[in-house]
């Protein structure tokens, strides 16, 4: 799985109205780092919910 970080960033900023204060436009990107860091980790567990027997070929019997 590759992320384009770069990429993802610039289609945040493209879709967002940029705030007068730098503060502002901080906390608004924490914010929505936070809630794609979210989002990712939970797609993570969910694969690893779906999948069967994830490190089987790793672990002997």
């Amino acid at each position: 799985m590759s992320i384009d970080i770069t990429g993802q960033a610039l289609d945040s900023m493209e879709t967002v109205d940029m705030p007068s204060a730098p503060a502002e436009a901080y906390v608004l990107g924490y914010r929505q780092g936070w809630d794609q860091a979210l989002a990712l980790a939970i797609q993570v567990e969910q694969a690893i919910n779906n999948s069967d027997n994830l490190f089987s070929d790793r672990m002997p019997a």
